[in-house]
């Protein structure tokens, strides 16, 4: 039978030094993890986050009602990502979105620097660490978008080495440096104000250290009450630092009454499908976090198993968990990869030559990376150089329409483009629903759009039994909405408006719809009638790209640009700061 070996920080088997021709590979990895982490997709929200901070910072204090909105007016407004909303807000008034776009794939490297470090630490070899990595990287590349989980995916890993620092010599003398837990708390404060996936770490947190709380007890009795204790007012003081929030009590409350209402309608909560593009990545990492664990020959930590267990049994669940157990993967699992591998084959312990290597094929192995190199460094810059805003995907033509022709008002638009609209056409157009989701708006007010936009499909949806039967017309009639901007992707929302004798069809694309209440659209005798030869419908299929934030033309000198004096008086004397960015507009493949 084959004895377990016991993990030494140090010391491990696989701690050899890598023979000096993988120093050469080492930049091609980390370009790869650069790559990975620096997709150039705008997310629907990502005008919301820029806008929100944009106005906490102009105006000094945090909004305590929602904002940008025609159907919640008044209604409380917890927004656990302010901190996030700033950075980004003062990232891109400061430096512009390159630096925002850099600073997001840094990020990434950071991460997986801290999990290199710690896999080296702990004895793994270089080459099997680095491989191990690429799947790490490619598993979390989906996640990371422009948005607020970016500070849950930073702070999360720092938690992670908080905890390693701390019991870095558990495995042989059962002792605590309890001095690193202690940075615990304000990490943990600084993580509320920022997102909302803080929860989560909070609970790992608590696992992990009642999980070594019980292995002390067991291994040294009752007698370690004290250190047991110690513990416990740790775990006590971070979860009092999420208190240190503008909302205090209310946001934990508000935090856990909305992780009791499911959201079927929001597709990051929903479970992992073979048809998305992160299923295989995160299919083999979790077949190679059972082989591995299963064939180690190091000690397995019962605590860190649990943990993986939870995190995986959550991202089995909601695919936006996927981020937590593959950091934990890149984390805790390395050692056990290479123990794996060990075993397959003994000589993958790294990348070792038992030949010389003649000068030929060192020339051709110098001139292979430099080709490699290149190609590497030339798809980096090209992710980084622009973020596209797709025309396919958002109205970009559809609201330079609704700016030329001044139609602006209470707008009902499709839920991934409100964010979109709110900062296009603020001051003027406020929206009926969007990203900000349970945040900002009243459950009934969310049953009563996705009533319209998906309608009455089993299993996709929660409503809330004060909402009544579903009624795709509710929304068309709450609140006096003026104008209807429909992704024509959404069939049921156009079938529902195709049925409207109350309502004008102004604008149309390939991608959108615009519609307007006929009694001001369609009425000659209306100051906002627009006639039939000024009204545009096609299927004009949407094209190319602008870059980010693709506001229409004459709003891009505003409130958000350091130049655009004039848009900012405008904006000033109608009591609402301006959401728009100077902007370049372009055509170019994303």
């Amino acid at each position: 039978m084959t004895d377990t070996i016991e993990s030494s920080p140090l010391k491990a088997p696989g701690s050899a030094q890598p023979d000096r021709l993988f120093w050469a590979f080492i930049p091609a990895f980390f370009l790869c993890y650069a790559i990975a982490f620096s997709p150039a997709v705008v997310d629907p929200d990502i005008w919301g986050h820029v806008q929100y901070g944009e106005e906490l910072l102009a105006e000094g204090a945090v909004p305590q009602t929602a904002t940008h909105t025609f159907t919640a007016v008044g209604h409380p407004w917890i927004n656990h990502e302010n901190l996030s909303e700033i950075v980004f807000a003062y990232t891109y008034e400061s430096l512009g979105i390159h630096a925002l776009l850099l600073g997001k794939c840094l990020l990434g490297l950071g991460v997986i620097a801290l999990m290199i470090w710690h896999a080296r630490r702990l004895g793994v070899g270089l080459a099997v660490t680095c491989t191990f990595m690429l799947l790490v990287a490619t598993s979390l590349a989906y996640f990371w978008a422009m948005r607020p989980q970016l500070a849950s995916y930073a702070l999360f890993p720092l938690l992670v080495v908080l905890l390693s620092l701390a019991f870095r010599d558990w495995d042989t003398k059962h002792t605590i440096r309890i001095g690193w837990l202690y940075l615990a708390p304000p990490l943990f404060a600084i993580w509320a104000n920022s997102h909302g996936g803080f929860v989560a770490g909070f609970a790992i947190f608590a696992v992990y250290l009642v999980g070594r709380s019980a292995e002390l007890i067991y291994h040294r009795g009752w007698s370690s009450w004290l250190r047991v204790l110690h513990l416990a007012t740790i775990v006590l003081l971070s979860a009092l630092a999420t208190l240190a929030n503008p909302y205090g009590i209310e946001l934990l409350a508000w935090v856990f009454d909305s992780l009791g209402q499911p959201r079927p309608e929001i597709t990051e909560w929903a479970a992992p499908s073979p048809s998305d593009s992160f299923f295989v990545p995160f299919a083999a990492l979790t077949v190679i976090t059972v082989l591995s664990l299963c064939a180690t020959r190091y000690r397995r930590d019962w605590v860190q198993i649990l943990l993986l267990g939870l995190t995986f049994w959550q991202a089995a669940m909601h695919l936006r968990h996927i981020a937590f157990f593959t950091m934990l993967c890149g984390f805790w699992l390395p050692q056990h990869f290479e123990s794996l591998l060990v075993q397959l084959g003994p000589e993958r312990r790294g990348v070792r030559t038992k030949k010389p290597i003649t000068k030929r094929s060192r020339w051709m192995l110098a001139g292979t990376l430099t080709f490699a190199y290149g190609l590497l460094c030339l798809t980096l810059v090209e992710r980084l150089r622009d973020f596209p805003v797709k025309k396919d995907t958002y109205p970009v033509t559809a609201i330079q329409f609704m700016t030329d022709n001044q139609l602006h008002g209470k707008l009902v638009v499709s839920f991934n483009w409100a964010q979109y609209a709110l900062a296009a056409l603020q001051p003027e157009t406020r929206v009926a629903f969007d990203g900000r989701f349970r945040t900002c708006y009243p459950q009934e007010v969310l049953d009563a759009n996705f009533d319209f936009l998906i309608g009455d499909v089993p299993g996709r949806r929660h409503r809330s039994k004060a909402s009544g039967p579903v009624d795709p017309t509710r929304v068309l009639r709450y609140a006096g909405p003026e104008l209807v901007l429909v992704d024509r992707s959404y069939k049921h929302s156009v079938d529902v408006m195709a049925e409207q004798n109350d309502w004008v069809l102004l604008y149309q694309d390939s991608l959108a719809q615009l519609w307007g209440r006929r009694d001001l659209y369609d009425d000659a005798s209306s100051p906002r009638y627009l006639a039939a030869d000024g009204r545009s419908i096609s299927d004009t299929p949407q094209q190319g790209s602008v870059t980010w934030p693709a506001l229409p033309t004459h709003r891009q000198t505003s409130a958000l640009a350091s130049d655009a004096q004039a848009s900012s008086s405008t904006a000033a004397t109608q009591g609402s700061p301006s959401a728009a960015i100077a902007t370049n507009e372009k055509q170019d493949q994303s």
